[in-house]
């Protein structure tokens, strides 16, 4: 998946920047553009997210692609529509250790109530640490 999203130094946070949802709080994720069809997701990385090897985990990695993935579909979302996730395959290239990862996300496929994307995590250098696939399913929240 080709982007055009600068690198993570090139992206402003501001200060008052407030999270949307207590799961991106929790691991600190942030949208600094806003929502239109495509996802740019940062998160610093902190000690929380290591293992014992001093790595992200990927578990984190896996989280901050999927949260992408979810706002790059926010948008597409009409009101009383809610969406999960039903697949996701992630290939890790590379090891994180310090900074910030930025996650991008292009929606490549949007018919009906099944949403394909391509996500891809970036390290604050810009280096491909992890690309993967996946499929949402958008269905009607029941009151």
């Amino acid at each position: 998946m080709a982007t055009d999203t600068p690198s993570n130094q090139d992206i402003p946070i501001p200060d008052d920047y407030i999270h949307e949802s207590p799961f991106a709080k929790l691991l600190d994720m942030r949208v600094p553009y806003p929502d239109d069809g495509t996802s740019t997701v940062i998160m610093p990385i902190n000690p929380n997210h290591l293992q014992l090897a001093g790595r992200v985990q990927g578990g984190i990695v896996v989280a901050l692609a999927d949260y992408s993935f979810f706002r790059a579909i926010k948008p597409r979302l009409k009101t009383g529509e809610a969406t999960t996730t039903i697949e996701l395959k992630i290939n890790f290239l590379a090891p994180a250790e310090k900074g910030q990862l930025t996650a991008t996300t292009k929606i490549v496929n949007a018919e009906n109530r099944v949403m394909v994307g391509e996500m891809e995590v970036k390290d604050q250098d810009g280096k491909l640490i992890a690309q993967g696939l996946g499929t949402y399913l958008v269905f009607q929240v029941k009151n």
